[in-house]
């Protein structure tokens, strides 16, 4: 799809023209919902036009009429997206206090509409030309929210913070909520709305004052030293090199835009170097995959050795995760080339992550149990809080280079206090 195709749909997206009728507007407007819908669900690889146009109930010659091909609806999915939120952002600065403007941002993401809007595709299926149209409309929506909390601070209503980092982090928190179905136990429900704006305006300690100081480095994880210098040691140090690469590659430009060879490449090595070891992408994405959740696991170890009560626990997983994205290690995101997996590989990573989240969801309950968080929604609660640091390798780039504990530091500081100032 090239730039004059990009340029017209862009135009007409945000200014119709005469030319085009109020019941083709929202005509296209059902068809990005549908789509929106079914790639949340099932990710882009895992839907075609023709699942679109079933699932809408219209041939698919019919969706030619709104779109040139799959690249052009996801591309549409996602600027409609940034529209919507553009309008929620307007809405939002309707109201009268700046904490309360941000909070109402935070509802309005969560209405029903709002979940039909592009959230887990992600930008690599895209042309440069088009992800750079996308990252423009985002980055101007990121900055109205960052001004929106920058006034608070200034007026009093929010706690002194990084808005520009804040930003960032509560949309993310917001789009894993309302994806988190795929993963998430089926008989735990939907996560609630509410308990997680509760969640980001006071924050989850029972201690509105409470202060937090990470024990533990994440990168004293780091698997990349061998022990010893005999073969299988030095052999099992490069394939923690090969996979460390590939899952920081794959977060940030996501699955299907990185090739083998853009993994040699940030190594240093050949593609044909890369075969001593894998057998192609989708072993390279298990293995991130089976690296990603012994590392979670090893998180939720450490805090439970070295917490002293379930608020500290909670907070010892936060922020090693956040250092951890931050950082070198970055742990494969939960859903990222999900769909690229067998059907077996796929649920077996589902069980695995709903097992992390019972964990972490079992060290919150432990805090209220003990009095030193406060008694909120744990499911709802956890799930929110994972989204925070999962996008982290999506953002960082965007900011003033910050070091992973100070990032680390104020996504724990949200977590644990909210932003309203007290």
């Amino acid at each position: 799809m090239g730039r004059k195709n990009l340029t017209v749909v862009h135009d007409i997206a945000l200014t119709p023209t005469g030319r085009r009728s109020e019941k083709r507007v929202s005509k296209r407007d059902s068809i990005l919902a549908t789509a929106a819908t079914l790639f949340n669900e099932h990710g882009v690889a895992g839907v075609s036009l023709g699942d679109v146009a079933k699932a809408h109930g219209v041939g698919r010659a019919s969706l030619y009429h709104y779109v040139a091909d799959r690249e052009d609806l996801v591309f549409q999915c996602f600027q409609r997206a940034c529209e919507a939120e553009t309008e929620r952002l307007d809405q939002a600065s309707e109201a009268a206090n700046p904490l309360d403007r941000v909070m109402r941002y935070i509802v309005d993401s969560f209405a029903p509409e709002a979940a039909q809007h592009a959230i887990i595709t992600d930008l690599g299926f895209l042309s440069p030309d088009a992800q750079g149209i996308v990252r423009k409309a985002r980055l101007r929506n990121t900055e109205r929210l960052a001004a929106m909390i920058g006034d608070g601070i200034e007026q009093g209503a929010i706690r002194p913070c990084d808005e520009q980092i804040l930003a960032r982090v509560l949309p993310a928190m917001v789009s894993f909520s309302l994806i988190a179905r795929r993963w998430s136990d089926p008989k735990l429900g939907a996560v609630d709305p509410d308990a997680v704006a509760d969640f980001i305006a006071f924050g989850s300690a029972a201690d509105p004052e409470v202060t937090f100081d990470c024990p533990l480095d994440a990168e004293s994880f780091s698997r990349l030293e061998a022990a010893t210098f005999d073969r299988k040691s030095l052999n099992d140090m490069r394939i923690e090199q090969i996979v460390m690469t590939g899952s920081r590659l794959f977060n940030e430009r996501g699955y299907d835009a990185v090739a083998l060879e853009d993994v040699a490449a940030a190594l240093g090595a050949t593609r044909g170097a890369l075969y001593h070891y894998l057998d192609d992408k989708e072993e390279l994405l298990r293995r991130c995959y089976e690296r990603g959740n012994a590392l979670y696991e090893a998180f939720i170890d450490a805090a439970e050795a070295h917490g002293s009560n379930g608020f500290e626990k909670t907070a010892i997983v936060s922020h090693l995760n956040s250092q951890a994205q931050a950082g070198s290690l970055q742990p494969l995101a939960a859903w990222m080339g999900l769909d690229a997996l067998s059907p077996a590989q796929r649920q077996k990573h589902r069980q695995k992550l709903r097992a992390l989240l019972a964990r972490n969801e079992h060290l919150a309950e432990e805090g209220v149990a003990d009095g030193s968080r406060r008694a909120l929604d744990t499911h709802s609660i956890s799930v929110a809080r994972a989204g925070a640091y999962m996008w982290i390798p999506k953002w960082k780039p965007e900011v003033e280079p910050v070091a992973p504990r100070r990032l680390a530091d104020e996504i724990v500081a949200l977590f644990s206090k909210g932003l309203a100032r007290r």
